[in-house]
Protein backbone atom coordinates (compact mmCIF):
# COMPACT_ATOMS: atom_id res chain seq x y z
CA UNK A 1 0.00 0.00 0.00
CA UNK A 2 3.10 2.04 -0.72
CA UNK A 3 1.97 5.78 -1.54
CA UNK A 4 3.36 7.88 -4.67
CA UNK A 5 6.89 6.80 -5.63
CA UNK A 6 9.21 6.46 -8.17
CA UNK A 7 9.58 2.45 -7.96
CA UNK A 8 6.59 0.47 -8.45
CA UNK A 9 6.77 -1.87 -5.04
CA UNK A 10 3.80 -4.15 -5.41
CA UNK A 11 2.48 -6.17 -8.14
CA UNK A 12 -1.49 -4.75 -8.35
CA UNK A 13 -2.07 -1.03 -8.92
CA UNK A 14 -4.57 1.13 -8.06
CA UNK A 15 -4.46 4.19 -10.44
CA UNK A 16 -6.50 7.14 -8.32
CA UNK A 17 -7.77 10.16 -9.30
CA UNK A 18 -5.87 13.02 -7.35
CA UNK A 19 -4.20 12.96 -3.65
CA UNK A 20 -7.38 13.10 -2.03
CA UNK A 21 -8.82 9.46 -3.44
CA UNK A 22 -5.29 7.93 -3.70
CA UNK A 23 -5.39 8.92 0.63
CA UNK A 24 -8.94 7.76 1.02
CA UNK A 25 -7.95 4.48 -0.47
CA UNK A 26 -4.34 3.99 1.18
CA UNK A 27 -6.71 3.99 4.57
CA UNK A 28 -9.12 1.81 3.16
CA UNK A 29 -6.60 -1.14 2.03
CA UNK A 30 -5.21 -0.64 5.82
CA UNK A 31 -8.00 -1.75 7.32
CA UNK A 32 -9.37 -4.08 4.84
CA UNK A 33 -5.50 -5.93 4.78
CA UNK A 34 -6.78 -6.89 9.25
CA UNK A 35 -9.27 -9.01 7.42
CA UNK A 36 -7.50 -10.36 4.78
CA UNK A 37 -3.88 -9.92 3.80
CA UNK A 38 -4.41 -9.76 -0.60
CA UNK A 39 -5.17 -5.97 0.45
CA UNK A 40 -1.94 -5.36 1.28
CA UNK A 41 -0.59 -6.30 -2.36
CA UNK A 42 -1.90 -3.19 -3.84
CA UNK A 43 -0.19 0.17 -4.36
CA UNK A 44 -2.28 3.47 -4.71
CA UNK A 45 -0.34 5.46 -7.16
CA UNK A 46 -2.58 9.33 -7.58
CA UNK A 47 -2.77 9.68 -11.93
CA UNK A 48 -3.33 13.12 -11.20
CA UNK A 49 -6.89 15.01 -12.94
CA UNK A 50 -9.01 12.53 -15.06
CA UNK A 51 -6.93 14.67 -18.36
CA UNK A 52 -4.07 12.85 -17.04
CA UNK A 53 -4.72 9.41 -17.46
CA UNK A 54 -3.93 8.99 -20.95
CA UNK A 55 -0.30 10.42 -20.16
CA UNK A 56 0.01 8.31 -16.96
CA UNK A 57 -1.01 4.85 -18.66
CA UNK A 58 1.67 5.99 -21.55
CA UNK A 59 4.75 6.27 -18.99
CA UNK A 60 3.69 3.45 -16.63
CA UNK A 61 5.30 0.68 -18.71
CA UNK A 62 8.75 2.55 -18.23
CA UNK A 63 8.61 2.69 -14.50
CA UNK A 64 11.24 0.51 -11.65
CA UNK A 65 9.48 -2.17 -10.76
CA UNK A 66 6.77 -2.40 -13.56
CA UNK A 67 7.72 -6.43 -15.17
CA UNK A 68 6.35 -7.35 -11.73
CA UNK A 69 2.93 -5.43 -12.18
CA UNK A 70 0.33 -8.08 -12.75
CA UNK A 71 -3.06 -5.75 -12.99
CA UNK A 72 -3.84 -2.19 -12.91
CA UNK A 73 -7.17 -0.62 -11.91
CA UNK A 74 -7.97 2.98 -12.33
CA UNK A 75 -10.90 4.70 -9.65
CA UNK A 76 -12.14 7.91 -10.42
CA UNK A 77 -15.30 9.81 -10.39
CA UNK A 78 -18.03 9.69 -12.54
CA UNK A 79 -18.60 13.29 -11.47
CA UNK A 80 -22.00 14.28 -13.81
CA UNK A 81 -21.77 11.97 -16.22
CA UNK A 82 -20.74 8.39 -15.36
CA UNK A 83 -20.91 7.23 -18.84
CA UNK A 84 -18.35 9.88 -20.17
CA UNK A 85 -16.07 8.88 -17.38
CA UNK A 86 -16.73 4.84 -18.47
CA UNK A 87 -15.64 6.30 -22.44
CA UNK A 88 -13.07 8.51 -20.82
CA UNK A 89 -11.11 5.22 -18.94
CA UNK A 90 -11.53 2.91 -21.84
CA UNK A 91 -10.33 5.05 -24.43
CA UNK A 92 -6.93 5.93 -22.08
CA UNK A 93 -6.49 1.65 -22.00
CA UNK A 94 -7.03 1.42 -26.04
CA UNK A 95 -4.70 4.59 -26.30
CA UNK A 96 -1.54 3.10 -24.44
CA UNK A 97 -2.21 -1.13 -25.66
CA UNK A 98 -3.72 -2.02 -22.20
CA UNK A 99 -6.54 -5.01 -22.52
CA UNK A 100 -9.79 -2.45 -22.52
CA UNK A 101 -12.57 -3.90 -19.91
CA UNK A 102 -15.85 -4.22 -21.37
CA UNK A 103 -17.75 -2.39 -18.68
CA UNK A 104 -16.88 -1.28 -14.86
CA UNK A 105 -16.11 -3.93 -11.99
CA UNK A 106 -15.40 -6.42 -15.38
CA UNK A 107 -11.55 -6.92 -15.08
CA UNK A 108 -9.94 -7.59 -18.57
CA UNK A 109 -7.96 -10.79 -17.86
CA UNK A 110 -6.87 -12.03 -21.54
CA UNK A 111 -3.26 -10.35 -21.11
CA UNK A 112 -0.54 -9.41 -18.06
CA UNK A 113 -1.27 -6.80 -16.64
CA UNK A 114 -4.59 -7.23 -16.17
CA UNK A 115 -6.95 -3.96 -16.29
CA UNK A 116 -9.93 -2.58 -14.47
CA UNK A 117 -11.79 0.66 -13.51
CA UNK A 118 -14.52 1.24 -11.01
CA UNK A 119 -15.82 4.63 -11.00
CA UNK A 120 -17.08 6.24 -7.28
CA UNK A 121 -19.30 6.89 -5.73
CA UNK A 122 -20.47 3.15 -5.91
CA UNK A 123 -17.78 1.24 -7.49
CA UNK A 124 -20.09 -1.39 -9.15
CA UNK A 125 -20.86 -2.63 -12.63
CA UNK A 126 -24.04 0.24 -12.81
CA UNK A 127 -22.39 3.49 -11.62
CA UNK A 128 -24.24 6.22 -10.85
CA UNK A 129 -22.84 10.16 -11.12
CA UNK A 130 -21.11 11.29 -8.39
CA UNK A 131 -17.92 11.53 -6.38
CA UNK A 132 -15.87 10.25 -3.67
CA UNK A 133 -17.40 12.94 -1.52
CA UNK A 134 -20.74 11.48 -2.39
CA UNK A 135 -19.50 7.84 -0.49
CA UNK A 136 -18.37 9.36 2.55
CA UNK A 137 -20.89 10.64 2.96
CA UNK A 138 -22.86 7.61 3.07
CA UNK A 139 -19.94 5.85 5.71
CA UNK A 140 -19.43 8.54 8.02
CA UNK A 141 -18.52 6.60 11.90
CA UNK A 142 -19.47 9.35 14.56
CA UNK A 143 -22.65 8.10 15.94
CA UNK A 144 -24.27 11.95 15.95
CA UNK A 145 -23.51 12.17 12.18
CA UNK A 146 -26.66 12.09 10.95
CA UNK A 147 -27.57 14.81 13.63
CA UNK A 148 -24.61 16.44 12.45
CA UNK A 149 -25.40 16.24 8.62
CA UNK A 150 -28.56 17.08 9.19
CA UNK A 151 -27.01 20.47 10.81
CA UNK A 152 -25.41 20.70 7.86
CA UNK A 153 -28.22 20.57 5.69
CA UNK A 154 -29.88 23.26 7.47
CA UNK A 155 -26.98 25.36 7.65
CA UNK A 156 -26.44 25.19 3.58
CA UNK A 157 -29.93 25.35 2.71
CA UNK A 158 -29.92 28.68 1.39
CA UNK A 159 -27.07 28.42 -0.49
CA UNK A 160 -27.84 25.18 -2.47
CA UNK A 161 -28.41 26.70 -5.92
CA UNK A 162 -25.07 28.99 -6.14
CA UNK A 163 -22.90 26.37 -4.75
CA UNK A 164 -21.47 24.07 -7.38
CA UNK A 165 -20.37 20.96 -5.67
CA UNK A 166 -23.20 20.43 -3.13
CA UNK A 167 -21.39 16.90 -2.28
CA UNK A 168 -18.30 18.61 -1.56
CA UNK A 169 -19.67 21.42 0.66
CA UNK A 170 -22.16 19.48 2.37
CA UNK A 171 -19.02 16.85 3.43
CA UNK A 172 -16.28 19.76 4.55
CA UNK A 173 -19.42 21.60 6.20
CA UNK A 174 -19.62 18.27 7.92
CA UNK A 175 -16.46 17.98 9.25
CA UNK A 176 -16.22 21.78 10.46
CA UNK A 177 -18.59 20.93 12.87
CA UNK A 178 -16.79 18.20 14.35
CA UNK A 179 -14.07 18.70 16.68
CA UNK A 180 -11.62 15.58 15.00
CA UNK A 181 -11.94 16.70 11.84
CA UNK A 182 -12.19 20.39 11.09
CA UNK A 183 -8.83 20.98 9.25
CA UNK A 184 -8.87 17.80 7.63
CA UNK A 185 -9.17 16.84 3.97
CA UNK A 186 -10.59 13.39 2.72
CA UNK A 187 -7.36 11.28 3.01
CA UNK A 188 -6.42 12.60 6.53
CA UNK A 189 -10.34 12.01 7.62
CA UNK A 190 -9.62 8.49 6.69
CA UNK A 191 -6.60 8.00 8.54
CA UNK A 192 -8.83 9.81 11.69
CA UNK A 193 -11.42 7.22 11.71
CA UNK A 194 -13.86 9.27 9.87
CA UNK A 195 -15.43 6.21 7.94
CA UNK A 196 -16.82 3.10 8.16
CA UNK A 197 -14.92 0.78 6.00
CA UNK A 198 -16.61 -2.11 6.76
CA UNK A 199 -20.05 -1.20 5.84
CA UNK A 200 -22.22 -2.81 2.58
CA UNK A 201 -21.26 0.64 0.90
CA UNK A 202 -17.83 -0.67 0.37
CA UNK A 203 -18.82 -4.26 -0.17
CA UNK A 204 -18.57 -3.59 -4.11
CA UNK A 205 -15.05 -1.90 -4.20
CA UNK A 206 -13.72 -4.80 -1.98
CA UNK A 207 -15.09 -7.69 -4.55
CA UNK A 208 -13.82 -5.80 -7.55
CA UNK A 209 -10.65 -5.25 -6.15
CA UNK A 210 -10.53 -9.16 -4.95
CA UNK A 211 -11.30 -9.79 -8.92
CA UNK A 212 -8.08 -7.68 -9.35
CA UNK A 213 -6.05 -9.48 -7.50
CA UNK A 214 -7.73 -12.58 -9.06
CA UNK A 215 -9.60 -14.28 -5.90
CA UNK A 216 -12.59 -12.67 -6.71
Amino acid sequence: MARENENLVKSHLILSEGRDAQEFLIYLLQSLTSENLLFDDFQVLNFGGNEQLNQYLNILPNRPGYEHVKSIAVIRDAEKDADCAIAAIKSAFSSNKFAVPAKPFNPAKTSVPATGFVIFPNCCENPENGTLEDLCLKILSKEDAQLILNTTDSTLENYKKQLKQLNKNRLHTYFSLTNEYVTLKIGEAANAKAFKFSGPEIDSLKSFLLQMHGDG
